[in-house]
């Protein structure tokens, strides 16, 4: 589960709403706003962000638990697959004299170097008010789901409220921290971080010895293959193990993965679980892994030796 520390105080709806906007009181809870303005103990301040301009604010800007639950630390870690539920309400808006608002807004949830993950969401207040909607403040929610194969980093969620009437328009830039695989990418088919175990997501050996009868785990990532625009890609791999003389002793059945991911899918993990027999002779032996991509016509073998005591 995501690490958050909770803040002492859930958030209580208003009694006042229009159009499904919820007002959470006085309190300015800003994940990402200018050092000036007032935070809750929970958040701290993106100081690039700029969370107000000419009277046009952004305010109980939150990181939630959940769609309508409990704020949560600003520095609060996610991982690959988890959803992030942001919430803010707009503040300081230009009323014309008819009482109409006209507010857009735009939101972009992009990765560390800038891709988008997710897709973008915005929308528009074009509405009139009535005298008694004098403090009205527009809600708007943005949940976007952290891709299942994301690396770690800081990713962020970019935030845009243009005013219309008034021709303003204010920017906020959240952090979101991601505890996911660390892979080196590649240009060239390659396999990234290959390990033997003894247990399935076991410590990896730093001397692969096994003694026969037991189970060898292994665990990598496939990373350089080659994507068409829409991110499609197509890889295949199979192994087998060879003794000392080049016999192959094992063979694993081809196998491929392919998709089509809104975010490009730049690593693809693998395992393999082999079972020694007790009648294996002692001596050294190899893993011969071969990968083919079929969209960028490569193909890579990798060698992995163990030894059995």
């Amino acid at each position: 589960m995501r690490t958050v520390r909770r803040c002492s105080k859930k958030l209580e709806s208003a009694s006042r709403r229009r159009s499904g906007a919820q007002s959470f009181g006085r309190r300015t809870f800003a994940a990402a706003a200018l050092a000036a303005l007032a935070l809750s103990p929970c958040a701290r301040a993106d100081e690039t962000a700029s969370a107000t301009v000419a009277g046009l604010e952004l305010v109980n800007l939150d990181l939630l638990d959940s769609r309508d639950g409990y704020a949560i630390p600003a520095d609060s870690r996610y991982f690959p697959g988890e959803t992030v539920h942001l919430y803010f309400q707009i503040k300081g808006y230009r009323v014309s004299n008819d009482y109409r608002v006209d507010l857009e807004y735009r939101l972009e949830a992009l990765d560390p170097d800038g891709k988008r993950i997710y897709g973008a969401e915005g929308g528009r207040f074009d509405t009139d008010l009535a005298p008694q909607d004098e403090e009205w403040m527009p809600v708007v929610r943005y949940s976007p789901e952290i891709p299942a194969h994301a690396g770690g980093g800081t990713y962020k969620i970019e935030i845009e409220v243009r005013d219309r009437l008034a021709g303003a328009a204010v920017r906020a830039s959240v952090p979101i921290v991601v505890d996911g695989s660390r892979v080196e990418t590649s240009d060239r088919l390659a396999i990234r971080n290959f390990g033997f175990a003894k247990a399935a997501g076991g410590a990896k050996l730093d001397e692969p010895l096994y003694r026969a009868g037991e189970e060898i785990w292994a665990e990598f990532y496939i990373t350089g293959y080659k994507t068409r625009e829409d991110n499609t890609f197509d890889v295949e791999s199979d192994m087998r193990v060879i003794d000392g003389e080049g016999e192959t002793l094992f063979e694993f059945d081809s196998r491929g993965e392919t998709g089509s991911p809104f975010y490009p899918r730049l690593w693809l993990p693998a395992k393999f679980r082999l079972d020694l027999e007790k009648t294996i002779p002692r001596g050294r032996y190899t893993v011969v892994l071969n990968v083919r991509d079929n969209i960028g016509q490569a193909a890579f073998t990798e060698r992995r030796s163990f030894e059995v005591r």
